[in-house]
């Protein structure tokens, strides 16, 4: 085979190196047969659509009738190519024709090649949704998952793994909104992705979104939205405990006090999720670096509402610091914050503390806190006594603001 069929490779890439041509024969191509770079054709955009308008133009051994369109240098050694060749890369093919009229055209998504206009499928304008279809998912905006009778709520779509943020753009979405005004909703692009929604009536209310991708429909079930009706209001909850020896102790005690709602309305507790009453006790069986429990109040109006006040406490496998001896040799240091400390010494029902004036990080100021309820304040040393004394083995729960040294006498 006579050396080139050339074409400017710095424009196409040639992943072939079979050749056609009218005799049939396959012609490989060697290393002298390399297609060699730049000016042998200068390809004119606006031919790539149709050849027509350039008749003579890519004419095998012919001159180009428009200058700016395209050259080339003739060859009689050639051979006649009677059978259509391709070759590709990055969507790029050439087509050789047998009609010695070499036209080139971009590749489309389709696979399509050869000349003229390129044609277009509506599958290759679909949006693909990636494998797993984890499409998103929908719920009230956080701030506004509880919402009174009256009051809107925001809805809010989040994109999911399977689709591309830019195909949000093309997306339509559909919305459906249980008991709300408005009841339905569709919106195209990023103005779809929320939607803001009225109740009238109290009651868990929920919504879906159907996601439209290209051909496809993915519907999403939305985390539900609670709507109140009459208000409660003036819940308080506590307990006696700060930090417990659960080995000792294992049962701690909470209530909640002071819940009011509208007229001829009934209230419900529940409390870590099951139901119970004004007071709840909850077993411990492992340590905690503090335990609150979850408190819901509600009413037979549909409200429902998160009691957040409730004290954490603190459980320990075992005490967490043990008083000896009494005066100054059985002190012992304690951080801020709540510990209990077990007393197994004879004593006179005295507890002394004196503020650690390095670790609290301060040479004046004064120190406050609690030992088993009783108030214990002071500067630099401070002395209570306990009503009822201190029994031997009995545990103090103190809870104090800056690090102190404590003991008994």
């Amino acid at each position: 085979m006579n050396k080139n069929i050339i074409i400017g490779s710095a424009l196409l890439g040639f992943a072939a190196t079979f050749w056609a041509c009218g005799s049939g024969e396959i012609f490989t191509m060697t290393d002298d047969d390399k297609l060699e770079l730049s000016e042998d054709i200068l390809v004119d955009q606006s031919l790539v659509q149709d050849s027509t308008k350039c008749p003579g133009c890519w004419n095998r051994g012919g001159t180009s009738q428009s200058s700016s369109s395209v050259s080339k240098r003739s060859s009689t050694s050639r051979p006649q190519l009677s059978s259509v060749a391709y070759s590709s890369i990055e969507g790029i093919s050439v087509n050789l024709q047998s009609s010695s009229s070499y036209v080139w055209t971009p590749q489309s998504s389709t696979g399509h090649h050869g000349p003229g206009p390129v044609p277009v499928s509506s599958s290759s304008q679909e949006i693909i949704v990636k494998p797993g279809n984890d499409v998103g998912s929908c719920a009230p905006d956080p701030s506004l998952a509880t919402v009174n009778v009256g009051e809107k709520t925001t809805w809010k779509f989040t994109r999911g793994s399977a689709v591309a943020t830019t195909d949000l753009i093309k997306a339509t979405f559909t919305w459906n909104f249980e008991g709300g005004t408005p009841s339905t909703a569709t919106a195209t692009g990023a103005s779809g992705l929320s939607q803001s929604v009225s109740y009238a009536a109290s009651g868990s209310h929920g919504a879906t979104v159907t996601v439209t991708l290209g051909a496809s429909s993915y519907p999403v079930t939305c985390s539900p939205v609670q709507v109140n009706g009459a208000a409660i209001t003036g819940c308080k909850c506590s307990t006696s405990a700060t930090s417990v020896d659960y080995t000792a102790t294992p049962d701690v005690a909470w209530a909640v006090t002071g819940c009011t709602t509208g007229a001829g309305l009934t209230l419900s507790y529940e409390w870590d999720g099951a139901p119970g009453t004004e007071a709840y006790i909850k077993t411990f069986t492992a340590p905690h670096a503090g335990y609150t429990p979850k408190l819901r109040v509600m009413n037979n109006d549909n409200t429902v509402i998160e009691v957040k006040n409730c004290p954490a406490v603190k459980l320990t496998d075992g005490p967490e610091y043990q008083i000896t001896t009494t005066q100054k040799a059985g002190a012992i240091d304690l951080p801020k914050g709540s510990s209990n400390v077990v007393v197994s010494v004879q004593n006179e029902g005295y507890v002394f503390c004196q503020i650690d004036r390095e670790k609290a990080n301060s040479t004046t100021g004064t120190f406050r806190g609690t030992v088993n309820k009783t108030t214990l304040s002071g500067n630099d040393y401070k002395e209570i006594q306990l009503p009822g004394g201190i029994p031997v083995g009995s545990t103090l729960e103190f809870n104090i603001d800056v690090p102190l040294t404590c003991g008994v006498r």
